[in-house]
């Protein structure tokens, strides 16, 4: 994994942005990483790409840590139904 630096600088959350999202997949295009979150209708068997993130592939170990160290996962009742999707080659 290469080096990280870590940074304190103001971050602007004005703006259109925290769009609910209950799928997610991983997909390698190129040299780029992507990172695909999805709104599932289970009714409708389709998902609706509503953030898309490209990073370098060495950036998702750092993620993956960050996630492992901030996040306790957990199954509480009541959140609903997570979706994962297979990755896909290219982009579709």
């Amino acid at each position: 994994m290469p080096p990280t630096k870590t940074i304190a600088c103001p971050v602007d959350t004005q703006g259109d942005f925290g769009v609910y999202a209950n799928a997610f997949r991983v997909m390698q295009d190129g040299s780029d990483a992507v990172l695909d979150f999805c709104l599932y209708s289970e009714q409708d068997n389709a998902a609706k790409t509503v953030s898309r993130v490209r990073v370098p592939p060495s950036f998702l170990g750092v993620i993956l840590l960050r996630l492992q160290a901030t996040v306790e996962v957990s199954d509480p009742e009541g959140v609903g139904k997570l979706y994962v999707m297979p990755d896909v080659r290219g982009l579709n």
